[in-house]
């Protein structure tokens, strides 16, 4: 074997020699390669001392003595190369200790190949996933470790890195490991170049988010369950309905015509008021059903607005005629104060009346007898328009203040309560009116009474700030 270094203008252009030289330099310990003939290649600064104190005499068979045959590798079969180590470690310098200890103490895989997409560094992470040793990858290529497909698969992902120079995003990757278990990975290669800028090889990080991945899988089936349930509860809703407006419409109508006398005499006065009850009854449930049916709409993005122009003060004045006479009925004093200008707004004329009657029928409700419900409109400065409902009624507690959007919440929720009502109004009335655009606020004072404020814009493309 010949022990004498070639002239470097000699390993210039042999591009095999080019993408071991760094790791070759890097070691921490005497190091060279070998070509096929057994001739010295490229050795790092600890080797050439030992050589020259060979050459010297000081210790002629120390070097030869000293070797261990790591592994041997062959660059597309053309030359065979084996890296040659003294078995005695070279005294390491902290910061080169403290990043191999850094290495292989990440939970992450950590890797680095040549040109030829062989491993030239394996961190000890990677190698235990890989079923072998930091030392055994050396040489070795990803096909040779987790089998051809696999192997063809990263070569193409390095060669793109070697090609551009650039590293490449992160990305998600999944393989099946040398242990039969199939893992997710987030994926990042990075170009390594020498001190001259050419790059000899890739570095490759990845890190294992199989846990991630199965809770996002998770997560995904939740959702879809919870979506089919949605779709299922409207359908439901949809057809109960359906099945519960057509006996009630006819109840309804017969009541009305029953307690109007529209077909002569009842003969007796008790039988006008059970028509009466009757009729009032079956209005109050349908406005439910209807509600209950609306709310489940806007949940599932199935609720469409019929926009076109609305004459705010007419429409007011039409729906808290509604509620002035369950205002007398009640004993309680309505108050209406509409703006003289005319206020028109592009708006679903039917679902504000729905708004109006809501909060204004329980303003109402919650008001004692010989209590005050006041109605204002006025026109919004920067177009729009402003309704506020205050009571002098019974008030919310503050601590029950949060709980008001909820969809069937009651303050007074036992069987005994003294008010009906399904806790639906106040949330409904908040999405129809965001449909809008607008907004619609509360204040509330325990024992004071209460002021829910309706900010409607111009246009429901116009939102209120």
């Amino acid at each position: 074997m010949t022990d004498t270094l070639p002239a470097e203008t000699h390993l210039v252009d042999d591009p095999s020699v080019a993408a071991v030289r760094a790791l070759v330099a890097a070691m921490p310990r005497a190091a060279a390669v070998l070509d096929e003939h057994g001739a010295l290649l490229v050795a790092n600064s600890r080797y050439r001392v030992r050589l020259a104190r060979a050459e010297a005499g000081s210790d002629a068979a120390s070097v030869a003595q000293g070797r261990e045959q790591r592994s041997a590798f062959s660059p597309d079969g053309v030359r065979q190369f084996t890296l040659v180590t003294d078995q005695e470690a070279a005294p390491q310098h902290p910061a080169t200790r403290l990043l191999m200890t850094i290495a292989n103490t990440l939970p992450i895989m950590l890797n680095v190949k040549d040109r030829q997409s062989r491993y030239v560094l394996m961190n000890a992470y990677q190698a235990a996933i890989y079923g072998t040793t930091e030392e055994g990858a050396i040489g070795r290529t990803a096909g040779d470790l987790l089998g051809a497909d696999y192997g063809v698969y990263t070569g193409r992902l390095d060669a793109e890195v070697l090609t551009t120079g650039k590293a490449t995003p992160f990305f998600e990757e999944s393989y099946q490991t040398a242990d039969g278990t199939t893992r997710r990975w987030l994926t990042s290669k990075i170009p390594v170049a020498d001190a001259a800028g050419v790059i000899w090889g890739v570095a490759t990080v990845a890190v294992d988010i199989s846990d991630r991945a199965r809770l996002e899988e998770a997560l995904r089936q939740a959702k879809e369950q919870a979506e089919a349930a949605s779709r299922a509860k409207s359908g439901f809703l949809a057809a109960m309905s359906h099945e519960l407006r057509t006996p009630l419409n006819a109840v309804i109508g017969f009541s009305e015509i029953m307690h109007s006398q529209a077909l002569g005499p009842l003969g007796s006065k008790e039988y006008i008021d059970y028509a009466g009850h009757i009729l009032s009854s079956g209005q109050h449930l349908l406005a439910l059903i209807n509600d209950v049916l609306d709310f489940a709409r806007i949940e599932s993005g199935s609720l469409n607005l019929n926009i076109r122009p609305v004459d705010l003060g007419q429409l007011l004045k039409t729906a808290l005629g509604v509620i002035a006479r369950a205002a007398e009925t009640a004993g309680v004093t309505l108050d209406v104060d509409l703006s003289e200008q005319k206020v028109v707004i592009r708006a679903d004329s039917q679902r504000l009346r729905q708004v109006v009657v809501n909060v204004a029928g329980n303003a109402v409700k919650f008001t004692p007898r010989g209590g005050r419900v006041a109605v204002t409109m006025r026109p919004d400065m920067r177009g729009g328009a402003v309704i506020t409902v205050t009571d002098s009624g019974v008030g919310i507690a503050e601590a029950d203040l949060p709980n008001v959007f909820q969809p069937f919440w009651q303050a007074d929720s036992g069987l005994d309560r003294l008010k009906e009502g399904a806790g639906i109004g106040l949330p409904l009335s908040r999405q129809l009116v965001a449909l809008h655009g607008g907004r619609l606020e509360l204040e509330s004072r325990f024992g004071e009474g209460t002021k829910v404020t309706v900010i409607l814009p111009e246009h429901p493309d116009m939102p209120v700030r």
